[in-house]
């Protein structure tokens, strides 16, 4: 008999996620009875990075009333710090040719033996003019005239006149008719007279300057404009619709690090210029949310590059995809703890004692209860006290003794990694709160590999601007050694209306780390950390694009199969490091194909 042909299988709907419920109005409306500056305090002892604190700087400082510098000023004052000076003044002491000889060598070994990474990092800010200084400098020396050099710098091709305080443009640009390249980055421009730029303009950098809206100049940019950078500017959702009237060829546009917060209404301003390949959005609250890479990349089916990353096949879905609503303004922050190793072995506890482990996060930035909690509060401590039991026999300054001092009590053979810091323990005082600053891990007990639940600690983010500037922080964690004594029901005593002993806690910190949150990678899972105590630091070495997670430890010999070498194997799986080691991995759930 034939076979039967299958019944079409009806397909299970997808399980319905469960999500938390959130208002229009959560985090971003601020109340009208909200205290002055509680975004301030909000912000108070906050640890950012070193690149998050020279933008901030220079935020504060394009709010503020700034004197007026032309293009011709900045350009001016940018030549007299450079390498060129000496060769363009005519009253200079010395000819071209014992400028050439002897000042302009000095200078270039002086800098590139001598000078820190700082001082070199400044000096070839200032000597960016254009390409091939060096060489238009030679050039001039061999004819002998200083005009040519004047001449040269107006001729070329790519001219750089960034972090001058420049505020406006004047007509002064029209003089480089040959500009190709025009980097104007880290000034104070808020408006950009396209009447003045050149027409041969194929790429226009803008980064770090005062812009909250392009749609007073953005048609009158070079018709052939390929290249347009607005990161760290002020461009918010208010004036992003006039970016569909940019050049026709526009191929790379940047508009990271801005304050972009609703995804939707970008993405339909963006799908209107047919010739964009590559976008940067990382940076901008939009870019933090659930389905911002899905979303983004579904509705603009032409980008080839997303956020300096290559757009693969498997990237996108191949069907239909509608992000929820919710997935656009909210994501959940994960930090997972891949292991703890080599920690020392405790001191065996006396009885009644619980030992555990335990890591403590601070994120003073995500919780929403802080926000509310200073939002109507003048308090500038987050450390409150609760009220003082009644029970007047309460131990305030007494510490119960939790060891057995006898070394007879401990086992030599299994704990060779004694160490004194759990000597140092202190009592923890249970009616201290410390409001929403800190977030805890499991508690586990010890083991020379430790392992927590994954993730350790998991928050729900509503606020994107929040959670979009904690990946601008240098977080804190700290591992946490604790000693806990149960509480004990004790004897009915007329004197004292409670029976019960409160439980006591003594911890210590065995380490507390540093990590250099970078921006999130719609195309990472996580951003993973190393942190050993033979570092000598407490800043904790990111990881790259390399996976901790995947990395195996065993506590017994690795044997060797024969026939392989020891090489073959010791990739996948190793002995743990004999030094106390840190593995933490930071990120955000992100909608995937």
């Amino acid at each position: 008999m034939p076979p039967k042909p299958a019944k079409d299988v009806p397909k299970k709907p997808p399980p319905q996620v469960a999500r938390p419920p959130i208002s229009d109005s959560s985090l971003m409306y601020i109340p009208d009875d909200a205290i002055e500056g509680f975004q301030e305090r909000i912000e108070t002892g906050i640890d950012w990075t070193l690149i998050e604190t020279a933008a901030r700087h220079h935020r504060e400082l394009c709010q503020t009333d700034l004197p007026t510098i032309t293009f011709t000023e900045a350009l001016q004052n940018k030549i007299k710090k450079s390498i060129f000076n000496g060769f363009l003044d005519e009253e200079s002491g010395l000819t071209l040719d014992q400028q050439w000889e002897l000042l302009l060598p000095i200078t270039l070994w002086d800098n590139e033996k001598f000078a820190n990474e700082e001082g070199q990092t400044c000096f070839n800010s200032i000597n960016c003019i254009t390409d091939d200084m060096v060489k238009l400098i030679k050039k001039t020396v061999k004819i002998g005239d200083r005009n040519v050099l004047r001449r040269e710098i107006k001729a070329a091709s790519v001219l750089r006149v960034n972090d001058t305080q420049m505020t406006e443009l004047d007509s002064g640009l029209l003089d480089f008719q040959n500009l190709v390249n025009l980097n104007l980055c880290g000034n104070y421009l808020s408006e950009v007279d396209g009447k003045l730029l050149p027409p041969g303009i194929r790429s226009l950098e803008l980064q770090a300057n005062r812009i909250r809206d392009v749609g007073t100049f953005v048609e009158f940019l070079p018709f052939d404009l390929l290249y347009l950078g607005l990161a760290r500017n002020f461009l918010e959702n208010e004036y992003i619709e006039s970016l569909a009237r940019l050049p026709f060829h526009i191929t790379v546009l940047d508009l990271s690090d801005n304050d972009i917060y609703h995804l939707e209404p970008l993405l339909d301003v963006l799908a209107r210029l047919p010739n964009m390949r590559a976008l940067l959005l990382a940076g901008n609250p939009c870019a933090v949310c659930a389905g911002y890479s899905r979303t983004t990349l579904m509705r603009l089916p032409r980008l080839k590059w997303l956020d300096s990353r290559e757009v693969l096949p498997t990237d996108r879905s191949a069907e239909p995809f509608e992000p929820h609503p919710d997935d656009l303004r909210s994501a959940y922050f994960n930090f997972t703890i891949f292991r703890v190793m080599s920690a020392a072995q405790p001191p065996k506890p006396e009885k009644g004692a619980v030992t555990t482990f335990h890591v403590e996060l601070e994120l003073p930035l995500l919780d929403a209860k802080r926000r509310k909690f200073l939002m109507f509060r003048n308090n500038e401590s987050l450390i409150e006290m609760l009220p003082p039991p009644e029970d007047e026999e309460w131990p305030t300054n007494k510490v119960p003794s939790l060891f057995i001092e006898s070394k007879s009590a401990l086992d030599t053979e299994t704990s060779p990694h004694e160490s004194d810091i759990y000597n140092h323990l202190t009592a923890k005082n249970s009616r201290e709160i410390v409001n929403f600053t800190t977030f805890e891990s499991n508690r586990i007990q010890w083991n020379k590999v430790m392992n927590f639940q994954e993730p350790a600690v998991r928050i729900f983010c509503p606020d994107l601007i929040a959670l979009r500037d904690t990946f601008r922080t240098i977080v804190t964690v700290r591992l946490i050694y604790s000693v806990t004594v149960a509480g004990k029901q004790g004897k009915p005593d007329k004197k004292s209306a409670h029976s019960i002993k409160q439980p006591g806690e003594q911890r210590v910190v065995l380490a507390s780390i540093k990590c250099h949150l970078r921006q999130p990678d719609w195309s990472q899972h996580s951003q993973h950390f190393h942190w050993d105590d033979s570092l000598g630091t407490n800043d904790a070495i990111h990881w790259g694009d390399g996976d901790l997670s995947v990395l195996q430890y065993s506590q017994a010999p690795v044997k060797v199969t024969k026939g392989k070498q020891e090489t073959d194997i010791g990739s996948s799986r190793q002995l743990p490091p004999e030094n106390l080691t840190c593995h933490f991995g930071f990120g955000i759930d992100t909608l995937r194909a």
